[in-house]
């Protein structure tokens, strides 16, 4: 861990435990203001208009409803944060019959290393292919894509041949996924991959290695969400919200206590005086 990362985590920790600790001191601070006032019947006359509003049809619905949504939000939340940790522990996430979603985590095939590597690309394909150079870069620009984007892949079967100048996803040694455009075979017969926006060759790579190859389906910027709640910045956001949630939540439940307690009251007086 680089010793930038390592200041801006505990900066962040720090900003984030200093706003909890100042809203549970704000919330402190006026649920304290509101007793002391209830008690001297100060908001006597806020309490009987809340009570009286809170009975309207309207009002019930929109608290209810406003209540489902905060709640809906909280799950959602933690539900990215599932998905996005499925995501960076896997490189991968929304299986279905033999195909996987994969979200690129960075811009190695965005657009070409230089101008002299796109005209070497498109002219080698182009010879393989049998095609022009025009439909040659167009099939290939059609493979690149950058960060955030969600790609669709197939399985690759272990005795699938596969095609030079395709795009395919192959794990590292550290169980990563790597798409990469397959540009060449080795003399030992390991395959070379490179990305479109990098500066040189993989490392040589075997066909136990390649197991998903892209199908040419991408949707732009979706997969933006998973690696932000995948991230140590999204992580804490989680963890913020939830805590000022949870703290909100408490807060007023604590301030309707002081006024249901404050309205009993005022009902026993004038129940007692009659």
């Amino acid at each position: 861990m680089s010793t930038l990362l390592l200041i801006t985590i505990i900066v962040v920790a720090v900003v984030t435990c200093l706003v909890i600790g100042l809203t549970l001191l704000a919330y402190s601070t006026v649920l304290k203001s509101a007793k002391r006032l209830a008690s001297t019947g100060v908001l006597d006359e806020e309490f009987l208009r809340d009570e009286a509003t809170s009975k309207h049809p309207i009002k019930k619905v929109f608290g209810i409803i406003l209540h489902a949504l905060s709640i809906l939000l909280c799950v959602g939340l933690v539900s990215l944060a599932v998905v996005a940790g499925v995501y960076k522990a896997k490189g991968e996430q929304f299986v279905y019959n033999d195909h996987v979603s994969l979200v690129i985590a960075s811009d190695s095939m965005k657009e070409y290393w230089d101008d002299d590597y796109k005209e070497e690309l498109i002219g080698e394909y182009s010879v393989f292919a049998g095609v022009s150079a025009e439909e040659s870069d167009k099939k290939l620009f059609s493979e690149q894509f950058e960060k955030g984007d969600l790609l669709d892949f197939k399985v690759v079967e272990a005795e699938e041949e596969l095609n030079l100048y395709d795009v395919y996803g192959y794990k590292n040694k550290k169980n990563q996924i790597i798409t990469h455009r397959l540009i060449g075979v080795a003399t030992d017969g390991s395959l070379i991959f490179r990305g479109d926006n990098t500066g040189g060759r993989d490392t040589l790579v075997s066909r136990e290695q390649v197991v998903y190859r892209y199908e040419g389906q991408k949707v732009k910027g979706l997969g933006i969400p998973v690696l932000f709640f995948g991230s140590g910045f999204g992580i804490y956001s989680i963890i913020s919200v939830l805590a000022m949630y949870t703290i909100s939540d408490i807060a007023i439940y604590k301030y309707n206590k002081i006024k249901k307690d404050r309205l009993e009251a005022i009902k026993e007086y004038h129940y007692g005086s009659r």
